[in-house]
């Protein structure tokens, strides 16, 4: 197997691991973890609503579900733009389980004796989104942000994808920065695959076509620009048209004409 980032490869990956294990989501191992080999398999929506969307569609038209994180207050999308609204509904109509990608930067403006709050405030906003309940979290890039600060928070009994439970006590698997450490890619390609472990993935790494690292980042940062400009456009086309601006406008023009 080539080490490859289009969808050929993604399902070989699969179709590999479903030939000897059951694919979860967190909210199917909650109360306790199935008997057989299984793997969790975990989406990080970070960038891309579009090719999270992609790959959910995929994997319920050949019967996997999955467990799918969003960001309420990421960069890169935003699920109160009438555009991503209904992606959270999508997700759960498909079969898979929403969960809350939450952002620690968030939770640092604020006392830490609110964080518990704050973390059932956006869940809640989510299971509104999404018509299902939400269970599960997943911390956003921990490998910038550090260890998770609500790993077995006493206020907090949401699922938490780096309980012991999940990240230490059986084998983790990620791909993050479209990158295979050697380890993972000889187990995954190669074996001997572990009883159960966590595969994380992350949906805009993986295309119809392998592109390479630099090429999908800049085609990150090039949908953000045109996204920006169109903004702007936009603004400035509303203002333009304003009918307190078109009147301020003619008034202007005709007192200016009126001076000496």
């Amino acid at each position: 197997m080539q080490d490859r980032f289009d969808y050929e490869t993604f399902w070989e990956l699969l179709d590999r691991l479903r030939a000897t294990h059951r694919i979860v989501r967190f909210a199917d191992v909650e109360a306790a973890a199935p008997a057989d080999r299984f793997v969790i398999l975990r989406h990080d929506v970070d960038y891309s609503i579009d090719a999270a969307l992609e790959m959910a569609r995929q994997e319920a038209s050949r019967g996997v579900a999955a467990t799918y994180f969003l960001l309420l207050n990421g960069v890169y999308y935003n699920l109160f733009d009438p555009r991503y609204a209904s992606a959270p509904a999508e997700f759960a109509a498909l079969g898979h389980e929403v969960g809350l990608h939450y952002d620690v930067n968030f939770l640092r403006r604020f006392p830490v004796a609110e964080w518990p709050r704050l973390m059932r405030l956006q869940a809640g906003v989510l299971t509104e989104l999404s018509g299902h309940e939400v269970r599960s979290i997943a911390m956003h890039q921990p490998g910038l942000n550090g260890d998770d600060p609500l790993r077995g928070h006493p206020e907090l009994d949401f699922i938490n994808a780096y309980d012991d439970r999940f990240f230490r006590e059986i084998t983790y698997l990620s791909d993050s920065c479209r990158a295979w450490r050697d380890t993972t890619w000889e187990m995954l390609t190669r074996g001997p695959l572990p009883q159960r472990l966590q595969l994380v993935l992350h949906p805009v790494n993986w295309n119809a076509n392998d592109r390479d690292r630099t090429t999908i980042f800049h085609e990150i940062h090039a949908t953000l620009t045109r996204e920006i400009g169109c903004t702007g456009d936009d603004l400035l086309d509303k203002i333009n048209r304003h009918q307190g601006v078109l009147e301020h406008d003619s008034r202007e023009r005709r007192l200016g004409a009126r001076k000496p």
